[in-house]
């Protein structure tokens, strides 16, 4: 019975020292969560909105083809299934235009992919030139600057399609310098990038922002005979209604910053002196980006 025991002890020694080595090896890296689908939703007839991988794309259809407003985040797999999911709403109809609404790359992502199609890219001139000083950023250091739009254009812009207007407007800086607004003017909609959003708003100064510009933008949108609007980023359309709610946290935001300024607080305490709970909740390194509390800091001082 003792060899045999020997043998049990020196099996079950040997099983619990591979045991402990498992443990003690450090756990396998988790699988990378997959991106979510694309989001088809519909607008309006002939109008659809698609959610997901960066800022919403807006599908317009017509007779003769498709104009496309943004194309999200870059990616070939993302590029593809926006194309896939466009052919399925259209029918297969091609895709003729591509509006970009600013320069950030979750919006103008594709850029090249669709003009390497034949699609003809259009921007605000300001916006072409944000691009050409495009740096890759540090968590990204071999990104490239999306592809520069082939038409660019100053303050309006009209795209004439299968019957149809789309008209591109351009007011003033606000979320960015080439900011643009996307009118179709027969379904009363616009599609408003990230001049509207459903979080809060990105105060990109290194960009051309200004929220004085952006306030007196959305006086200028508000103008226009409309009844939704497609944010920027965000899983509806926006009512006219919330638009102004928006602009009004816009004007209250810089009314109290401009008050803090003007009582002495200083650059480094200016965002902590801010009462903020009825406006927006910002990601804590928001206003380390460079540039940003720089900015901001000088618009409240104007």
């Amino acid at each position: 019975m003792r060899p045999f025991a020997c043998r049990l002890s020196l099996a079950a020694a040997l099983s619990l020292g591979v045991a402990l080595a498992a443990a003690a090896q450090p756990p396998a890296p988790a699988a990378p969560l997959a991106r979510p689908p694309l989001v088809i939703k519909p607008v309006k007839p002939e109008l659809f909105m698609i959610v997901g991988a960066g800022g919403n794309t807006t599908v317009r259809l017509t007779g003769e083809g498709v104009v496309l407003v943004d194309s999200k985040n870059p990616g070939q797999a993302i590029y593809d299934e926006l194309v896939g999911d466009v052919g399925t709403i259209s029918g297969g109809k091609p895709i003729r235009y591509l509006i970009d609404t600013h320069h950030h790359a979750d919006h103008t992502g594709n850029n090249g992919r669709f003009e390497a199609a034949g699609v003809k890219v259009v921007g605000q001139k300001n916006l072409a030139a944000e691009l050409a000083k495009f740096t890759p950023p540090p968590n990204n250091p071999t990104a490239t600057a999306p592809a520069s739009p082939d038409i660019t254009y100053d303050k309006t812009y009209d795209i004439k399609l299968g019957g149809k207007t789309v008209r591109l407007l351009h007011f003033t800086p606000a979320h960015t310098d080439g900011d643009t607004i996307v009118y179709f003017p027969d379904l009363k909609v616009i599609a408003a990038g990230d001049e509207l959003t459903a979080v809060a708003p990105n105060l990109d100064y290194v960009g051309g922002a200004s929220i004085s510009g952006w306030i007196g933008a959305l006086d200028q949108v508000l103008k226009l005979d409309w009844d939704q609007a497609i944010p920027g980023h965000g899983d509806r359309p926006m009512t006219r209604d919330e638009v102004v709610a928006f602009q009004g946290k816009l004007r209250t935001l810089l009314g109290r910053a401009r008050e803090q300024v003007k009582a002495g607080v200083p650059k480094d305490q200016l965002i902590a002196a801010i009462k903020w709970d009825d406006l927006w909740t910002f990601n804590p390194t928001f206003w380390s980006a460079p540039g940003r509390l720089d900015g901001f800091y000088a618009e409240a001082s104007k």
